[in-house]
């Protein structure tokens, strides 16, 4: 393999790792049992299956999303780029936001009045009035994992505001702190405009590297740093799933100490393993997967569902079949859209490709 340099290799490393994540969010909406354990051995097996791969390894993942966001905008930052920046994220998020937001509303709307409405989860129908449409297009109404989209919109928007903020990077690491101890006083983003009231600390941590700490982003971590790295991602695992939940002591302030210690470790101990990694077209696809995984998902679920028997025992089995088979379908969806509607594909991706800006 012909060495190529620590920028491509950021490149690389950042593809990859968003299509880890993005998958980590297929699972984040993908929990597929109650949390009431009648006591039988299955049970328990489903019930630790699903916490294990819904509710623990993937926590980490949207406020790493956050924070890769945070150093690709601020990365060679200044005022005077912010036009140019704003302009190139009309085409990465703005317009896919938008479109994606009408696809899902009007699939939604045309199950709501026919036999479709036998493969989606939906137990009301789509009210058609203005308020609604509106809800669905501009405020993510029927497409629920585009909330952090627009979070990233916003955030985009304000970038002088942060700027003004990280530019100095004591002034900006003093921000981030004070950030997360108000945060532990519920002091924090409306969560009525904004999901994860949290997520403008992990953007801005992000953003505070890109702008201050690139170069050290792009050096090869020691070795001791990446063991240090696994241990304390395989402990955290650990004890997400081992403790107890009412001895697990979970606020904002040690959430965001622990997803923003995950976030770089996993990050550094992708460098043990990432030059030997093959490009592959799926390693793209972390949008489309984001964008699509919900609604399709639901859909190849419940045709699982009528041709699998209804079993405690294959809820496993057929969770594992319904990411498998959800991922080939975009991924078919993607080849097709890029071979026979590149234009189409690009607007509705967002022209995603690796970008150095």
């Amino acid at each position: 393999m012909p060495t190529i340099s620590r920028e491509e290799l950021f490149w690389k490393k950042k593809e990859f790792i968003s299509f880890v994540l993005s998958i980590l969010v297929f699972f984040i909406h993908s929990y597929f049992v109650t949390d009431q354990i009648d006591g039988s051995l299955v049970s328990v097996i489903n019930q630790k299956t699903a916490f294990f791969f819904c509710k623990s390894i993937t926590q980490f993942a949207v406020p790493t999303f956050f924070m890769l966001s945070g150093v690709t905008f601020f990365k060679n930052y200044s005022n005077k780029k912010y036009a140019e920046k704003i302009k190139s994220r009309v085409f990465t998020l703005i317009i896919p936001y938008l479109l994606w937001n009408s696809i899902w509303m009007l699939y939604e709307i045309l199950c709501s009045y026919s036999f479709l409405s036998n493969f989606t989860d939906n137990t009301a129908p789509f009210q058609l009035t203005l308020l609604n449409v509106l809800k669905g297009i501009f405020f993510y109404g029927c497409n629920n994992p585009f909330w952090f989209i627009f979070d990233l919109i916003i955030y985009s928007l304000a970038a002088p505001v942060i700027f003004l903020i990280i530019r100095n990077k004591y002034i900006g690491i003093v921000s981030i702190v004070a950030l997360s101890v108000l945060s532990f006083f519920g002091i924090q983003l409306p969560p009525a405009v904004f999901y994860l009231s949290t997520s403008i600390i992990f953007y801005m941590t992000g953003a505070l590297m890109g702008y201050h700490y690139f170069d050290f982003i792009l050096k090869k971590p020691k070795k001791s740093t990446q063991i240090f790295s696994l241990i304390f991602l395989i402990a955290y695992i650990v004890a997400k799933n081992a403790v107890p939940a009412d001895l697990q002591y979970d606020n904002p302030l040690t959430e965001i100490i622990t997803f923003t210690l995950c976030a770089f470790s996993f990050w550094n101990i992708s460098d043990a393993f990432i030059e030997k990694i093959k490009p592959r077209a799926i390693y793209s696809r972390s949008f489309a997967i984001y964008a699509m995984h919900l609604g399709l998902s639901g859909i190849v679920w419940k045709i699982l569902g009528i041709c699998l028997p209804k079993k405690e025992w294959v809820l496993i089995p057929q969770f594992f079949l319904k990411v498998i088979i959800t991922v080939i379908i975009i991924n078919l969806i993607c080849l097709f859209l890029e071979k026979f509607l590149p234009k189409v594909y690009n607007v509705l991706m967002g022209n995603r490709i690796r970008r150095k800006q």
